[in-house]
């Protein structure tokens, strides 16, 4: 029994389950689809900050060198500076062929260098030390962490291996970290690690006010990735993507809501005849969105994070330690916010459908005409039309013309799917094409020549002593030296010895072993190119099922008066061809207006991008193809299930239906 005409919301839900799912997936994929964009962009920027540490091996913020008291004073001081450590280069000791740099640090400095660590753990006292891993030979034979080792009359317990540096082996000069407590005023350099909540560009700003523009260092590329907002460019481009991503949840939603309204205008028609004012029919409008919406947002977000997790699950399997770039990071004030603003996005596009079914005639709703638009009876000029075969078109071309509304909601669905697609395609192309990701080295050796006068003769006779060493795959010949790919890349440093031994005897040659830093590029590349093209996926299957979505509700709205039309002759066969051609056109103009609209929205993001990156704009013509394409196949799909549906109706059944 009804109390309240507010529980006629709640009873239709019930009574129309299959109208109410269809309803409830085009809210799910708005919620689905923004909170996967939220938490994926929130668990992008952890992988990029930790990528980005891990690849320079440094995570301060700020380095000031020639620094007094005043300026350590204020740095020390400075509410928005979360800490700070000290950090020296000492003297250049000799071993053997090669030297070795002394560099000093405290307790808060050796924690911005946890980074650069290859293997076991920094030093916590004076005679502890981690050193280049490649100056292992040269220190002391079969040197291990654990063992002690003299260097410049001073013992020291090894405790940990620094990352390879091109650098440092270029110029056989590695490098030995070791704990330092007291440093005198103005010796090295002071590291800063700003507060996360502070204004980083104000910090930045007042520490370049207390000393000259020489010197002090900028982590420009770890900052980027912490605040993008620091950057106006990458603001811009933020704030694009997100305006994008809200507008195309809120026109989704709108979609849903308004076929629905639309199918029930008789039914509101009648509520308004037996006495329900347009308050209170807004209202029953208003309370089927809350209630679809409490529903659908749970379920919207459980959905984006098994995307996420699949996703993390997917990392583990492809890279050695692929638990350690973890993205997938449940962050709950961005779910409590995607929450709210679903929430609200439901609501208001709810309110428009629901302000249009308040304003309803009543004698209009009930007649069923108030969705048709009369048209004046024009004389077929079109020979091609007049054919018997092409009635099934001419008749889907008036469907269309007739019901301007339901075209636009339709076409809405494949016109945002469309940007989408072709708005992110073009950040991936931006994210490639302006080496945001970089390359590895094409050799995991590289031996330079430090002789100034190089014979062709000796160069060859290096090249074959090279091919013969016994983990060495493939070496040729390059402008300085000499690359080499090997078999094993575990046993690089094996190699690296053989060479010097067999090599580095009668020639002064350098040798930079690329393994660690190529591995470290080679995850940060896959890194980023498998979450943007899992992105790309995640987007394209989200707007493949709204447009599936929406074209099936269109159809099956329609069971009514597609009934009515096989009822005065129209065979099964006709029928068909006019829906699938209904469905082409919605495919093909929504399509069409979809890439209008995404190319000029690839053109701001590029521009936008321009104050980033050196990248120049082009017509995105695979992401247009393929979204063309797309559009017309997922068309024709989307009516093959509602069209077995009506051929399964009974037609005297179909038309009684209220």
């Amino acid at each position: 029994m009804i109390n309240s005409y507010k529980q006629l919301g709640t009873k239709y839900l019930k009574g129309n389950m299959k109208r109410t799912i269809l309803t409830l997936v085009g809210i799910v994929l708005s919620v689905s689809l923004i909170s996967t964009i939220g938490l994926f962009m929130k668990g992008t920027q952890l992988s990029q900050i930790e990528g980005t540490k891990k690849l320079n091996g440094i995570s301060f913020h700020v380095g000031i060198s020639n620094y007094d008291e005043a300026i350590l004073n204020k740095v020390r001081f400075n509410p928005q500076i979360e800490s700070f450590g000290l950090m020296s280069q000492g003297d250049t000791v000799p071993v053997g062929e090669v030297s070795v740099r002394m560099n000093f640090a405290d307790h808060h400095a050796l924690n911005f260098l946890t980074y650069s660590l290859l293997d076991g753990k920094l030093p916590s006292n004076a005679h502890e030390a981690a050193i280049d891993s490649w100056l292992i030979p040269y220190i002391k034979e079969d040197l291990q962490i654990g063992d002690s080792f003299e260097l410049d009359g001073k013992t020291y317990q090894l405790v940990g291996l620094l990352n390879n540096s091109g650098f440092t082996q270029k110029n056989k000069e590695g490098r030995l970290l070791t704990y330092k407590s007291e440093f005198a005023i103005g010796e090295g350099r002071i590291l800063i690690e700003i507060n996360e909540k502070a204004d980083f560009n104000e910090v930045i700003d007042e520490l370049k006010s207390i000393t000259e523009d020489n010197n002090i260092v900028i982590n420009t590329q770890l900052i980027q990735a912490l605040k993008p907002e620091t950057n106006q460019s990458l603001l811009i481009m933020l704030v694009i993507v997100v305006s994008i991503v809200v507008i195309s949840t809120i026109v989704v939603i709108y979609n849903a809501f308004q076929i629905s309204v639309v199918e029930r205008m008789k039914q509101f028609g009648l509520l308004r005849s037996i006495g329900a004012t347009r308050k209170q029919i807004r209202q029953i409008v208003m309370k089927e969105a809350a209630v679809l919406a409490f529903i659908a947002i749970p379920i919207g977000i459980v959905c984006s994070l098994l995307a996420l997790a699949i996703l993390q699950a997917f990392f583990v399997i492809l890279l050695d330690k692929g638990s350690d770039i973890f993205f997938f990071n449940i962050d709950w004030k961005i779910l409590l916010a995607i929450s709210i603003l679903t929430l609200i996005a439901v609501l208001v596009s709810s309110y428009f459908p629901a302000f249009f079914a308040g304003r309803i005639s009543p004698l209009l709703a009930i007649s069923s005409r108030l969705s048709i638009k009369k048209e004046r009876i024009k004389k077929q000029n079109n020979k091609v039309l007049r054919k018997p075969f092409s009635f099934p078109l001419n008749l889907a071309i008036k469907n269309i013309k007739r019901n301007k509304n339901r075209y636009i909601v339709t076409i809405l669905s494949i016109v945002i799917s469309s940007v989408l697609f072709i708005t992110f395609s073009s950040l991936m192309d931006i994210a490639f094409s302006s080496k945001l990701v970089n390359d590895p080295s094409e050799s995991d050796l590289t031996i330079y020549l430090q002789e100034e006068n190089n014979v062709s003769s000796e160069n060859l006779e290096i090249l074959e002593q090279l091919k013969l060493i016994k983990n060495v795959s493939e070496a040729s010949e390059q402008d300085i030296g000499f690359k080499i790919k090997l078999k094993d890349t575990d046993q690089s440093l094996a190699t690296v010895e053989d060479i010097q031994k067999t090599i580095g005897k009668k020639h002064d040659i350098a040798v930079v072993n690329n393994f660690e830093e190529n591995k470290a590029k080679h995850e940060e590349a896959l890194t980023i190119k498998v979450l943007v093209y899992a992105f790309i996926v995640v987007i394209s299957l989200i707007g493949s099922v709204n447009i599936l979505n929406t074209i099936t509700i269109s159809i099956m709205i329609r069971r009514k008066e597609l009934a009515a039309l096989k009822s005065i002759g129209m065979s099964q066969r006709d029928l068909k061809k006019m829906i699938i051609y209904e469905a082409l056109f919605y495919g093909f103009s929504g399509s069409l207006q979809g890439i209008f609209y995404g190319c000029i929205l690839s053109y701001i993001l590029y521009t936008a991008a321009s104050g980033l990156f050196k990248v120049e704009w082009s017509i995105p013509y695979n992401a247009c193809i393929i979204t063309f394409v797309a559009a017309l196949l997922i068309s024709y799909l989307s009516v093959l299930l509602p069209l077995r549906r009506i051929q399964q109706d009974n037609i005297i059944d179909t038309i009684r239906e209220e």
